[in-house]
């Protein structure tokens, strides 16, 4: 097993990911097992005033109305402004969400609105996005599922390369930010 990174923390593995396209939908999960508390992950995935700080593809991310259902229970609505790259291909986005919490259990986005580039508003039909937090023993499994429909058909190959490298790369963050919060700081 690796030993530690120069900055103290044990190395996080790799983020599982798998992507299925099926016409103009994608169907992708991810999942990574963290030594976390339960805690520590909901903070760290619903931090989002923090998410450009660690998040690749992130410039700004804003909570717009907050609004209390119950125990445990939210409804957010936040922006995010950005950018979607792959390869050499790079276009800004501004996505609003709606966002439902299950305190420590679940985090499930559905877009309102998806902006990439010149195409306002039209870039996606449909997105859903949620995280799911299964404590078992000393891990946490962190599971994130998303259905994304594209009003366009993507070029053969590149979409399904495309979110599966974003999903991936955003997954590693999270777990690396994760990571980075539990361990203790160093003098």
């Amino acid at each position: 097993m690796p030993g530690p990174t120069s900055d103290g923390t044990q190395p996080v593995k790799p983020v599982s990911v798998s992507v299925r396209r099926t016409g103009r939908r994608f169907d992708a999960a991810a999942a990574f097992d963290t030594a976390a508390s339960v805690d520590l992950v909901w903070k760290t995935l619903t931090d989002y005033p923090r998410l450009p700080d660690f998040m690749p593809g992130i410039r700004a991310c804003e909570i717009v109305q907050r609004k209390r259902l119950g125990p445990g229970r939210e409804q957010l609505q936040v922006q995010q402004r950005g950018e979607f790259r792959f390869l050499l291909f790079a276009q800004t986005l501004t996505v609003h969400l709606d966002i439902l919490h299950e305190r420590h259990r679940s985090a499930l986005a559905r877009a309102t609105r998806f902006d990439l580039g010149l195409i306002k508003d039209r870039a996606l039909e449909s997105f859903e996005g949620c995280y799911e937090l299964q404590p078992v023993d000393d891990v946490v499994r962190v599971s994130y599922r998303a259905v994304i429909v594209s009003r366009l058909p993507p070029p053969p190959g590149i979409g399904t390369a495309a979110v599966r490298a974003n999903l991936a790369g955003q997954l590693n963050a999270v777990a690396g930010e994760i990571e980075r919060r539990r361990s203790p700081a160093r003098t």
